[in-house]
């Protein structure tokens, strides 16, 4: 029997048991064995760099999609060939963020399949919108819109009107946040050829500064709650809104088997060009020198956890984001409370340029902006444009310097 080493990334707590399920399913209709390896966020990408110096034994691996373009030039990945990627169902069948997160800028080569989306929403109460003078149905969803909302909830006089987790320093979901407010604005953080660096120009200060004021606007006594925390106190109705993600509002709503409970829940993109990551799916490039049967199998488990039934079997077990789009209509049908922000994140969303230098700059600006929260978070009299200049301007230099702009 043929056999594949699979390594995922553990993202919900019964992720193992899903994974298994698949595995043995495919196992059972192809003759091959999976062998599972699980590895976590934090150190995820280390163990991956290890595998790919040591000449390790995986096939195929669930990685970040923001990953795939950094791998690939590494010319550790095996490119998809045309006949498997139309077997896909190709470009039109995903999330084009998704998608195009796998393509190579420089010559268009597919390295990495989606596997799920991921996003960052605002989950609201409707009828507290309503007492601090806000529709909730044109609430957010824009920058603008935004902008006003979080405004209008600071003034009102409602007993918590907007919450935010605190977050680590190096936390890197602040620049996947971030990006959304950056991109609204008309700014980037690097150019598409990634030669130079964008994130301290106007347009680009200009999200940051609203991105911002979601710290300032919460209570002073509710800024040092954890994630946990202020989904708790969204939870039992105390909170107005709340920025969390994709995962957490899937568990909002799923757990809550009141309908009028459900029916007073909205949830929207956090801006109208939402930044729009999850997982991919890869094949390493060792694999070509396996026997054939083997880069075949390899090539078959992608096909198989790509397609619809697959996307939605998954979608259906953890309460992930699909990242297809036949199955995302599917899960998400006209009258779900999650249905105008996943289309919203399907039809605008954007992932980041395919640079080589992108992991490098997403490290560093990563850093720099949970150091500018912190800063604005714990001084009241701050001015936000000038803390995010004494921040971005010298590694804006730093990286001009190194990408020899």
């Amino acid at each position: 029997m043929i056999e594949l080493n699979f390594s995922y990334i553990l993202d919900y707590p019964n992720n193992a048991a899903v994974w298994q399920t698949l595995m043995d399913e495919f196992s059972a209709s192809h003759d091959v064995k999976v062998i599972l390896h699980e590895m976590k966020w934090d150190t995820a990408w280390a163990e991956l760099f290890s595998y790919t110096i040591q000449h390790q034994n995986l096939q195929v691996s669930h990685v970040g999609n923001t990953w795939a373009g950094g791998l690939a030039r590494m010319n550790v990945l095996r490119p998809f060939k045309q006949d498997e990627i139309l077997a896909m169902g190709g470009a039109n069948a995903f999330i084009s963020p998704n998608w195009e997160s796998g393509v190579l800028a420089e010559d268009r080569r597919l390295f990495a399949i989606p596997w799920t989306g991921f996003i960052h929403v605002i989950c609201y109460h409707k009828d507290l919108l309503a007492k601090a003078g806000i529709d909730g149905s044109n609430a957010f969803g824009t920058i603008n819109a935004t902008d006003k909302a979080i405004e209008k909830l600071a003034a009102s006089d409602l007993e918590i009107p907007w919450l935010n987790p605190e977050v680590p320093v190096a936390f890197r979901d602040l620049l996947h946040i971030a990006a959304s407010w950056v991109w609204a604005a008309g700014g980037d953080f690097i150019n598409y050829e990634g030669t130079r660096a964008l994130f301290n120009s106007p347009q680009a200060l200009r999200g940051l500064k609203e991105w911002l004021d979601l710290y300032r606007a919460v209570p002073e006594s509710y800024k040092r709650l954890t994630s946990t925390e202020t989904i708790e106190l969204f939870r039992s109705g105390r909170a107005a809104a709340v920025l969390t993600n994709i995962n957490i509002a899937h568990a909002l709503i799923d757990s809550e088997p009141d309908p009028a409970v459900r029916e007073n829940l909205g949830v929207s993109t956090v801006t109208d060009v939402p930044w729009t990551g999850g997982g991919s799916l890869v094949i390493w490039e060792h694999v070509t020198g396996s026997p054939r049967q083997q880069e075949l199998a390899a090539v078959d488990l992608v096909k198989f956890l790509a397609s619809k039934d697959s996307n939605l079997r998954y979608q259906q077990a953890v309460g992930s984001m699909p990242s297809r789009l036949d199955a995302l209509e599917q899960a998400y049908p006209a009258g779900h409370p999650l249905h105008d922000a996943v289309m919203q994140a399907a039809r605008n969303g954007r992932g980041y340029h395919s640079v080589s230098v992108w992991r490098r700059v997403e490290a560093l600006l990563s850093d720099e902006l949970g150091a500018i929260v912190k800063e604005v978070m714990e001084n009241a009299t701050a001015d936000p444009e000038t803390v995010l200049h004494a921040h971005l301007d010298p590694l804006a230099e730093r990286l001009r310097i190194m990408l020899g702009g």
